[in-house]
């Protein structure tokens, strides 16, 4: 298992040097900047890529203060979001931070939340007091994200099934977040499949349900619409399954 990776941002270099030791011997990986600045040149891109886990920021430092930096971070990640209503920055493609600092006064602690503070440590510190902080944040942010990928109904006209999201009021399909273009008949395929997983249909029973068949549908018409909802439901488009002789099957 990869190991959890830490930034920390503080513009005293003993306070890095101590952290970052006290952290790997406490089994994560540390990334060390001086400044916000300096974070922001060397490690933005890797925060982006989500390959921070979390970040110790200071919020005293040179020019660019540890409040401008995470506002500036929730800028720059967060404006392709639609929703930054949060108070954290959780979800919005920011790792949770932790604010460092020897301020104490109570509007500094409100505006570091306000930007999206998971946490806050008054200097000095004690080391077992960070530690135990940044587990317990990095746990929450790990429970956080676990309870978002619970499958669940979004609406009474939703269906779900893992990535797989059918809108049956706008008759729209989404497959791991993108929208798919699709025909009518193909959705209430999907829909039937979905609604009735585990069970083999047959061809005739489909065009019954799915088609409200009169025998003016050829069997051939459903084995056209499972390919073109195979290749439409990209890596889940393997879930349906042909049972040779008897019909279509979607695996749960």
């Amino acid at each position: 298992m990869a190991k959890q990776r830490i930034l920390i941002v503080d513009d005293e270099e003993d306070i890095c040097m101590i952290l970052s030791y006290s952290l790997q011997k406490a089994g994560y990986e540390t990334l060390i900047a001086h400044s916000a600045e300096e974070a922001l040149a060397n490690y933005e891109l890797r925060i982006k890529n989500y390959e921070v886990d979390l970040i110790l920021l200071d919020i005293m430092m040179g020019e660019m203060s540890g409040l401008e930096m995470a506002e500036k971070l929730r800028s720059d990640i967060g404006r392709s979001h639609s929703d930054l209503s949060d108070a954290s920055l959780l979800g919005n493609g920011i790792p949770p931070i932790i604010f460092l600092t020897a301020l104490s006064d109570e509007d500094t602690v409100l505006q570091g939340f306000q930007l999206g503070a998971d946490d806050y440590i008054s200097k000095p510190f004690r080391i077992a007091e960070v530690l135990a902080r940044v587990a317990a944040v990095l746990r929450r942010t790990a429970e956080q994200g676990a309870k978002n990928q619970e499958q669940r109904p979004i609406s009474n006209d939703c269906i779900v099934f893992e990535g797989i999201v059918v809108n049956k009021a706008d008759m729209s399909l989404m497959v791991d977040g993108e929208n798919v273009k699709t025909t009518r008949k193909e959705i209430e395929l999907l829909c039937y499949l979905l609604t009735h997983r585990g069970q083999i249909l047959s061809r005739d029973h489909l065009l019954n349900n799915v088609w409200d068949s009169n025998g003016y549908v050829l069997e051939r018409t459903v084995d056209v619409h499972i390919t073109h909802l195979r290749r439409k439901l990209g890596q889940y488009g393997k879930r349906i399954i042909t049972k040779s002789g008897y019909g279509y099957l979607f695996e749960n």
